[in-house]
């Protein structure tokens, strides 16, 4: 266990400063969106009511008041969630794929400590997923100080209060933070079968080298398929309600992990010499 810790921390401080890098271009992108946002439609509403001579009131029933859904339906917000999830995408292949080309391959260096080889895997994985949960805890402070700006930006009369259920049921933030905790589990158990599946394909390709590519793409198909199989059936038969299909996917990804973490851990011990 000791030695999995000091693995985790290794990998933790090589991706710290991209990790921060990241979260200060996030923070910069949705708060200048906040802003850029908000005053936009605060000059469109006081350039419309004084050339239409239109009420508040009668703006708000033409056009909608503000609230914090214009932001989350700007590209300001969209776009910085995603090039955070496409950045955190491309660190799953370059975690392990640095170690291998980088100039002192550090890869055999982690191989040969004194402990069992998964637990570089374990690492690694865990290191994803710190910066994952990491994000997605950032992301609910971020909205709070979005939320706030924007309202000292909107006059009173032009800004629409939204409930916290209601901001977080819209399709982005329902699927970072599912508000049902069978969804939360179904989520995040696919996310971490997915990335236990993408290593586990590296370390074929790792493995058997060109051979190696043609098995990590054969294994990847059968671990979606494996994945899908109750979806299938479902399809086929419609003998499940939706909540239990959810229940048989999520015991399947975890059959699916089970089986990427056994060969990952076999190729490590049998396949990888250093």
């Amino acid at each position: 266990m000791n030695h999995y810790i000091k693995l985790v921390n290794f990998e933790v401080k090589r991706f710290s400063k991209l990790f921060l890098t990241l979260i200060i271009a996030v923070i910069a992108t949705q708060i200048t969106g906040a802003i850029v946002t908000s005053s936009l439609y605060v000059s469109n509403a006081e350039t419309t009511m004084v050339r239409d001579q239109m009420t508040v009131s009668n703006y708000i029933q033409t056009y909608g008041a503000y609230s914090l859904q214009n932001f989350l339906f700007s590209e300001y917000f969209f776009l910085s969630v995603i090039f955070a999830a496409a950045l955190l995408m491309i660190y799953v292949f370059f975690i392990w794929y640095r170690d291998w080309l980088g100039k002192s391959s550090v890869i055999y260096r982690l191989l040969m400590l004194p402990t069992a080889r998964r637990n570089v895997y374990f690492a690694k994985l865990t290191t994803i997923l710190l910066f994952i949960f990491g994000l997605t805890a950032m992301q609910i402070i971020l909205l709070e100080v979005v939320n706030q700006i924007t309202q000292r930006i909107v006059p009173d009369q032009l800004w629409m209060d939204e409930s916290i259920i209601y901001i977080y049921s819209t399709e982005v933030l329902d699927l970072l933070y599912p508000q049902s905790p069978l969804l939360f589990v179904f989520y995040y158990v696919i996310g971490v079968t997915a990335v236990a599946v993408i290593f586990t394909s590296i370390l074929f390709e790792r493995s058997y080298h060109i051979k190696g590519i043609f098995l990590a793409f054969i294994y990847c198909v059968i671990s979606v398929v494996i994945v899908m199989i109750p979806v299938i059936i479902q399809i086929i038969t419609n003998y499940f309600y939706t909540n239990e299909i959810y229940l048989i996917v999520t015991g399947f990804s975890i059959l699916t992990t089970a089986l990427a973490i056994y060969l990952a851990d076999y190729l490590l011990k049998r396949k990888i010499n250093v």
